[in-house]
């Protein structure tokens, strides 16, 4: 909308500058002193007020030409025509203004119509020679009317040529410009499927297909970051190890789908149970590993515990009616000195305890 009304205004400036120079030539007697200039330039600016307000008001817009190029040229065509009436033997040197009309189609309107444009301009000067010819014989020299006439005529189709060219040229950019920026859409769109992608795949690297916890390795990897971290700030932290108790009855008994639905199952409850502060992963068939880098031993022992009793009144009388299955779990700190290896073994010792002590119980190293 901004561009089309700016070129409204540039025409309204030019119709402002044409009227001053009127004025100034018919005090000089170069124009003839019955011009209606006030008629003819009140008008024309009266219509582009109302060609303003419709393209201001958005109204414009259901048109096939939303800026009303041609209705703005016709009623500048209509105009210099009529100057060039009163304008004498200054009608040759008046007769560019219809080019400086033209020159408002060139960067809106394809070759198609610019023709059609130069065919009313010819026509518009054809009919004051003709009117002149029959009405005021006197004023008309043939002579000079037909080179004026071919002068109007060669540079129309002047402007026929070239503007045709720059329509062409400018559809080229615009549509060069629209390619361009699907390109930049469909690379954006590249660039998001190929980010999702590796997100995914940095997913998959890390985590459990089945349960959707962390694996053994990017567990492990974390655990020595800790520890790496304990041994400077020697701040403690704490390892469990969990074991289903009687995990291999239950596939042996009710087939591996049951067996993988209960350690979806448990993996859910531990998400629910445990902070957001804590790393869960599964460790290896029925056992899993846990990370808590804050708080004391009495305070992750209650969390154990929770955890424990939370999944051992789960109910799977939809698997299987009457189903309970409880959970076992090691708990051990680290100490100056440890390792991965140290820390998981003393806490396996622990679980290895809890488990000869009778199952479904936390034992802490």
């Amino acid at each position: 909308m901004a561009l089309r009304l700016n070129r409204q205004m540039m025409a309204v400036y030019s119709y402002f500058l044409v009227w001053g120079g009127t004025l100034l030539a018919i005090q000089l007697g170069i124009y003839a002193r019955d011009t209606p200039h006030v008629l003819l330039f009140s008008s024309l600016l009266l219509f582009n007020i109302l060609v303003f307000v419709a393209i201001r008001s958005g109204l414009s817009k259901v048109l096939p030409d939303p800026s009303l190029t041609m209705p703005q040229m016709l009623s500048a065509i209509a105009l210099v025509t009529a100057l060039l009436h009163y304008a004498e033997e200054m009608r040759g040197a008046m007769i560019s203004i219809y080019f400086m009309v033209m020159t408002f189609g060139v960067f809106s309107l394809d070759r198609r119509k610019m023709i059609g444009l130069s065919v009313v301009v010819l026509s518009a000067f054809t009919g004051l020679l003709v009117y002149e010819a029959v009405y005021a014989p006197h004023r008309l020299v043939f002579g000079i009317a037909f080179g004026q006439w071919s002068i109007l005529l060669l540079g129309l189709v002047w402007f026929v040529f070239v503007g045709g060219y720059i329509h062409n040229l400018q559809q080229r950019i615009r549509e060069q410009r629209e390619s361009l920026r699907d390109n930049h859409s469909r690379l954006e769109e590249s660039h998001r499927q190929l980010h999702e992608a590796m997100e995914k795949l940095a997913e998959i690297a890390v985590r459990d297909s089945l349960t959707g916890l962390y694996n053994r390795r990017h567990f492990i990897e974390r655990l020595e970051e800790v520890i790496a971290l304990a041994e400077r700030s020697h701040e403690p932290f704490y390892l469990a190890l969990i074991d289903l108790d009687h995990f291999k009855l239950v596939n042996d008994q009710h087939g591996h789908q049951v067996g993988d639905d209960i350690l979806q199952r448990f993996a859910a409850v531990a998400r629910q149970t445990l902070r957001r502060s804590d790393v869960l992963a599964r460790y290896g068939g029925e056992e899993f590993i846990a990370l808590f880098p804050e708080g004391s031993d009495a305070d992750i022992a209650e969390v154990l515990e929770r955890l424990r009793e939370t999944f051992a009144s789960t109910g799977h009388d939809d698997l299987v009616p009457g189903l309970k299955v409880t959970l076992s779990a090691g708990l051990t700190g680290w100490r100056p000195g440890d390792d991965a290896d140290s820390l998981t073994k003393r806490a396996d010792d622990a679980l290895y305890a809890a488990k000869h002590l009778g199952r479904n119980r936390l034992q802490v190293a």
